[in-house]
């Protein structure tokens, strides 16, 4: 890697996290004197209304980025994800405002998926050995890749749930895609990915603030969510065999799953405890693990988030040597054991609180 790009790289890293800081507390004064707060219910764990629009600035720091990234890497990406991620914004930012039923948001998140797959950049065409799959049909691939967007949006939206931990969370998933652009040599969506995270980091300052809290609320939730979701099907439809240093290439898949590892983990394993209790799997309650560990070891939000995050970072720590050295199945039955680990003990501590937690 050259001085240039180098200096570039660092560019789009300071200039987002300057716009983040700068720009938030105007957001915050704005929210505020229009009284636009976060709704509290009764899974809240807040008592106190808080400004719900962080997502903004997020938004028009990745607009920025991406048109600024295309000028210096010249692809067809940010015609095809801009329009798609407006789609999920205004969405996010319509359900803030006067809320915006489940089935509707659905609708609009299929409707900036299909915008997104009109490109080939994203779409995922072979899985490399992954679970024996090569070549997928076109009649299979799409559907799949449907579902996986429309899921993790949704699971990044519900581990947003306590100060500090979508912001942190965030800031690793995209540190992790910032790291396998820069394996693939995609400098392009390698600077846009450096731009998120010195967003995150800039705004994690504001997120768990005593004085100018503000949350990204399904404004930034929705659309981040989304944006994670088209960088993953991004990485995956490429061609592997020349670009990539990796032992195992059929492995990239679970390395991925192990990197956003804690919402789809959560997600799962909460829609099965509501399955179990006769519950609708999307009825609120406090089951999630930010709630399980916020209210069993009564610690604050800032303590909370950093144990999910680290316990994050060290199971893709653990997976990455893992992918490196094992065969995906050998590498699949890994991951199914830490997670039936994490679903017991979560269990147990789950069963100690009033109610079980819910």
């Amino acid at each position: 890697m050259n001085i240039y790009l180098l200096f570039l790289l660092a560019f789009f890293f300071v200039s987002s996290f300057m716009v983040m800081y700068f720009v938030t507390p105007v957001i915050i004064q704005v929210v505020k004197l229009k009284k636009l707060y976060e709704k509290l219910s009764g899974r809240s764990s807040h008592s106190q209304h808080v400004p719900s629009f962080g997502g903004v600035t997020f938004f028009i720091i990745l607009i920025i980025s991406l048109s600024l990234s295309e000028q210096f890497f010249v692809t067809s990406r940010a015609v095809f994800l801009i329009p798609s991620c407006l789609v999920i914004f205004f969405t996010g930012l319509k359900d803030d405002m006067t809320g915006t039923s489940p089935w509707n948001k659905i609708l609009m998140q299929v409707i900036a998926t299909t915008m997104l797959f009109l490109s080939p950049d994203f779409q995922i065409t072979n899985l490399h050995g992954f679970l024996g799959i090569h070549e997928i049909a076109f009649w299979v691939c799409i559907p799949l890749s449907f579902l996986v967007v429309v899921f993790y949006i949704n699971a990044f939206n519900l581990i947003d749930g306590i100060d500090g931990l979508a912001s942190s969370l965030g800031a690793l998933f995209f540190t992790f895609f910032a790291i396998t652009y820069f394996t693939l040599e995609d400098y392009m969506m390698m600077a846009v990915c450096l731009s998120m995270v010195g967003a995150f980091v800039a705004f994690l300052r504001y997120n768990v603030s005593k004085d100018k809290r503000i949350f990204l609320g399904d404004t930034g939730s929705l659309f981040i969510g989304f944006l994670i979701a088209a960088i993953v099907i991004n990485i995956l439809s490429k061609d592997y065999h020349v670009n990539i240093n990796m032992k195992y290439i059929s492995n990239l898949p679970l390395l991925i799953i192990s990197a956003l590892y804690m919402p789809v983990f959560d997600s799962i394993r909460v829609f099965v405890i509501r399955i179990q209790n006769g519950r609708n799997p999307f009825t609120p309650d406090r089951t999630h693990i930010h709630h399980v560990i916020l209210d069993y070891f009564k610690l604050t939000h800032r303590k909370t988030a950093l144990i999910i995050v680290s316990l994050n970072a060290f199971i893709l720590l653990i997976m990455g040597f893992v992918t490196e050295s094992c065969n995906h199945k050998l590498s699949i039955l890994v991951l199914i054991f830490i997670s039936l680990i994490l679903a017991v003990t979560l269990h147990k501590l789950r069963m100690k609180l009033p109610n079980n937690g819910v």
